[in-house]
């Protein structure tokens, strides 16, 4: 059997291009979502069974899939971790990584790629491990991060190219190609983010802080201060400017001037161009 587990716009990009070249599956596991451009909407359509169980707690469905001989097991933007026993009775366990591996393993790449003024990111389709984004690699493809790039852009590059990357990966099994094994000494892990992270640190420099900004700018959460009367401040896009205001040296005085807001970070000024008062 064939089985596909995904969630989300690239989920759903993915299992499209699959369906249209011929690939077959008997069962989807995803979570609960119901857009347009949905797993579980894609599935109904196309009637093919699926389900929203976590394996780790649906022992029921463990147990008949342990029974089973699984040939492709096919992971994008999937939220559970699939246990150990669906892993080894897979015969090609295949995840897309949203990252060059073995850097940035771990949650959100894309968004730490950013945040850390990466130049570049990627995407890396390689073999699923009980252990994380650890598994040898069957294709990757690279991916610029432009100065002006937020994390939703980021995403909107990797719709393009998820399925080319699986389409790649599943070439080269046909082939017989082998995948490569990672190289652990460059590696590097990044944890899951949470709103709360989002807090503005005034005491960074101008460069860090566009950065942090623009990487988790709308529709993401959004990074955020507090203004002198305690409304918060959501910041969608911030850009630097040569102030030269000796009064103003206070690292994290915001004020505001022509519609927008004016902070003093570490080396100098951040204009919040697009922003919302919470």
């Amino acid at each position: 059997m064939n089985i596909f587990a995904g969630f989300g716009t690239l989920g759903f990009v993915v299992l499209k291009e699959l369906l249209e070249n011929g690939y077959q599956f008997d069962l989807i596991l995803t979570h609960k979502d119901g857009s347009e451009e949905s797993v579980d909407l894609l599935s109904s359509k196309n009637g093919i069974d699926f389900s929203y169980s976590d394996l780790r707690t649906d022992l029921l469905l463990l147990n008949e899939l342990k029974e089973e001989k699984i040939n492709f097991l096919i992971s994008v933007n999937y939220r559970y971790i699939i246990p150990k026993i669906i892993l080894e009775n897979s015969s090609y366990p295949l995840n897309i990584h949203g990252s060059l591996l073995p850097k940035y393993r771990g949650r959100t790449p894309h968004v730490w790629a950013i945040i850390n003024g990466e130049s570049k990111t990627g995407i890396t389709c390689h073999v699923m491990e009980e252990s994380v984004d650890t598994g040898d690699i069957y294709h990757q493809i690279e991916v610029e991060i432009a100065d002006e790039d937020t994390g939703n852009d980021i995403i909107q590059k990797f719709k393009e190219i998820y399925p080319v990357c699986l389409t790649e990966s599943l070439k080269k099994i046909h082939q017989g190609i082998k995948p490569i094994p990672q190289v652990e000494a460059d590696a590097t892990y990044f944890g899951k983010r949470i709103p709360e992270m989002g807090y503005v640190d005034f005491t960074k420099d101008k460069k860090s802080l566009i950065n942090f900004i623009r990487a988790q700018s709308k529709p993401y959460p959004g990074a955020y201060c507090y203004l002198a009367d305690g409304r918060k401040l959501i910041v969608h896009r911030a850009v630097a400017l040569d102030l030269s205001q000796p009064v103003l040296n206070s690292i994290g005085l915001i004020f505001k001037e022509n519609n927008q807001f004016l902070a003093r970070v570490k080396d100098g000024f951040l204009a919040f161009t697009d922003f919302e008062i919470g």
